[in-house]
């Protein structure tokens, strides 16, 4: 005899929706981190910390520079954890954060001057992030990922660092337009023009290192 189906339980489904999303769960460390748990404080650095660095290194483009980087920013985050009024999630917040130090540690390698990009290429303890996949999609599925990530970090050497700045935070942490405004205090469309000169500079610069196996650059909508 047939055992006869069981009908799909509908506790599973309703635990996923209320599940608390991550921005929840940030908001709740933070609330605690303010009230003086330092072990929610070190879950939250946990949370974090690896993009965190990714976004640095991207803008520094030296290792020990961007480890330096991301812990004064988790410094300052800790001193000011009762202050952060929630209008925008905990990762722009520390985006921001770590992108305003970032610009600040360049800026004092080039004292008096407007900042430039290193020529040096430090890769080592970069992270592998630095590739990026939008919407689960790879569009250099096809190169060998050792000769992109070479032609990535030079490509990103030579761009402004605002302009690094909106590719990291675009198509490597997959911010929406509002929230790199957000955490890169400018508006909306200052974004939308820098993103879209920053791609077509970066395919430019991939295109003469790796020729034709780069793909087009598709615009979309955040």
């Amino acid at each position: 005899m047939n055992a006869t189906a069981e009908p799909p339980s509908k506790g599973s489904d309703a635990a996923a929706s209320t599940a608390p999303s991550d921005r929840e769960i940030d908001a709740a460390l933070l609330g605690r981190a303010a009230n003086g748990d330092t072990r929610a404080f070190r879950e939250l650095v946990e949370r974090h910390q690896r993009r965190a660095n990714s976004v640095a290194y991207g803008l520094v483009r030296n290792a020990e520079d961007a480890r330096e980087v991301v812990q004064e920013a988790f410094i300052r985050v800790f001193r000011h954890r009762a202050e952060f009024a929630g209008q925008a999630s905990f990762s722009t917040w520390l985006y921001r954060i770590v992108v305003n130090l970032s610009i600040d540690l360049l800026r004092k390698r080039s004292p008096g001057r407007a900042v430039e990009f290193d020529e040096s290429i430090d890769t080592d303890g970069a992270p592998d992030e630095l590739v990026p996949r939008r919407e689960g999609v790879d569009p250099f599925a096809t190169l060998d990922r050792k000769r992109l990530i070479e032609a990535m970090h030079a490509a990103l050497e030579q761009l402004p660092p605002y302009h690094r700045a909106v590719i990291l935070l675009r198509e490597l942490e997959g911010l929406s337009y509002e929230e790199m405004a957000i955490a890169l205090d400018v508006s909306k469309g200052t974004i939308m023009s820098r993103l879209f000169h920053a791609r077509r500079k970066m395919q430019k610069l991939l295109k003469e290192q790796l020729g034709d196996e780069v793909p087009d650059v598709q615009e979309s909508e955040p």
